[in-house]
């Protein structure tokens, strides 16, 4: 009975240990299990935009300059300006700026992007337009290209190189580079700030023979909107004493100055058939054909014979011409003198007003006005195309064969092509009336491979 008692309790105890051993085990293995799944660090950053390029943005606060990839990240706000104070929330270890160490996760803005937003001013001479865009010469020689797709214009006179044109838009400009702003309106008759630039126009004194490319009208002031005193004929010859920074010439003309567009005279004398063109041999953006200048008109100054309108869709446009859809029937009219009044740009899908003298189907016919009154309505299926330049989890940065960088939100996009990548180009759908003005990240509605 002893023996059997004794043997019942080295059992007992080889159980107990046996349970202990495992015991230690399980918890050993659950220690193992908890390392694998070490606590992740996250956390937020806040500061003002300084850029965006698609896939990276460069914050700063007072502890100084951030530069995050937010290639994987969620943009959450419909602006990515110059100047807004953003959120970047992050997962990872931030040492100091030092953001090698962190994945983004998430950038949004403090909620206060968009209300009372100090609109901004910049003056310049039109150097080119696109559909998209608009570039400006100011005083000092610098060019601006601004964003031209989703602002309003109001073009008294047509747009031509050397027209002054204001550009209002809200962010911050940072020396030449301008991707980060919004355009709010286009104007080219704001004459009180016009007359502001022109003051501190510098002009640089030359003594020289010049000869005109093309039939140009001579101007009291180097301004297309300043009165017109005379022309000069191509292969004409005149005097030039100054050479102004907006691109103008100051001229000797009935002893009187008077001012040309540089872009239209050469030091050279012209062979006879020459075709108009710029000091360095490019073709100018606007065309003057022939040999004397087509009759100066101002803004009231001529009456239509028969004054007629007709509504189409907008299917191009370039500086000078647009193609419309007029029941059908598809018209490519010049449009370089006639006024541009648009809520939202001029984007294909846009539906417009002509007004107009003669036949559309005739090149030649005389156009007026260019009016869409209409704020994006009427552009729900607009058409980007571009090449892609960079991307996050829920936007897409193209950049246009007229030099326009665009951002989409592609959240609810239908997206046609697999595999979509860094270099293709594509077809975007955007549908303009999900976008207010000062928002620069347009709504997609489908992305596809450019056919």
């Amino acid at each position: 009975m002893r023996a059997l008692k004794k043997l019942m309790i080295k059992m007992f105890l080889c159980m107990a240990l046996l349970s202990m051993f495992i015991t230690g085990c399980e918890k050993k293995a659950g220690d193992e299990k908890e390392a694998e799944k070490p606590e992740v660090k996250t956390g937020e950053v806040e500061g003002v935009l300084l850029e965006f390029t698609g896939g990276e943005i460069a914050l700063e606060n007072a502890k100084g300059k951030y530069i995050f990839d937010v290639s994987q990240a969620l943009i959450k706000t419909t602006n990515m300006r110059s100047g807004d104070e953003l959120i970047v929330s992050y997962e990872g270890e931030l040492t100091g700026t030092d953001t090698s160490g962190v994945k983004v996760t998430a950038v949004q803005d403090l909620g206060n992007n968009n209300a009372d937003k100090e609109e901004k001013e910049a003056v310049g001479t039109l150097v080119e337009a696109s559909m998209n865009t608009i570039t400006i010469k100011q005083n000092d020689g610098t060019l601006l290209t601004f964003l031209s797709n989703n602002c309003e214009h109001d073009i008294r006179n047509g747009l031509r190189e050397g027209n002054w044109i204001v550009v209002t838009y809200v962010g911050e400009i940072k020396g030449d580079n301008t991707q980060n702003v919004a355009v709010v309106k286009i104007t080219d008759h704001d004459e009180n700030k016009i007359e502001q630039t022109q003051k501190s126009m510098n002009i640089k004194a030359v003594d020289e023979t010049v000869y005109a490319t093309a039939g140009v009208h001579i101007r009291a002031s180097y301004s297309t909107v300043s009165e017109t005193v005379g022309s000069l004929a191509k292969g004409g010859s005149i005097r030039r004493t100054g050479i102004c920074d907006n691109g103008w010439s100051r001229v000797i003309y009935n002893n009187h100055d008077a001012y040309i567009y540089g872009d239209y005279l050469t030091t050279a004398a012209p062979a006879p058939e020459a075709k108009p063109a710029k000091t360095d041999g490019s073709a100018p953006a606007t065309l003057q054909q022939g040999t004397q200048p087509a009759p100066a008109r101002t803004p009231g100054s001529y009456q239509p014979k028969q004054q007629q309108t007709a509504s189409g869709t907008v299917v191009d446009a370039t500086m000078n011409t647009l193609t419309v859809d007029v029941g059908g029937q598809v018209y490519t009219v010049n449009i370089m003198d006639a006024a541009h009044e648009y809520a939202n740009g001029i984007q294909t899908g846009n539906i417009v007003t002509i007004t107009y003298e003669g036949n559309l189907a005739d090149p030649n016919v005389m156009v007026f006005k260019v009016q869409d009154q209409d704020p994006n309505t009427a552009a729900e299926n607009s058409l980007y195309t571009g090449a892609i330049q960079d991307a996050t989890m829920n936007t897409v940065t193209i950049l246009t064969d007229d030099g326009a960088v665009l951002t989409f939100d592609k959240s609810n996009a239908n997206e046609q092509a697999e595999d979509i990548q860094i270099g293709m180009k594509v077809d975007i759908t955007v549908d303009m009336t999900a976008s207010a003005p000062q928002e620069n990240i347009l709504v997609a509605k489908e992305i596809k491979l450019h056919a």
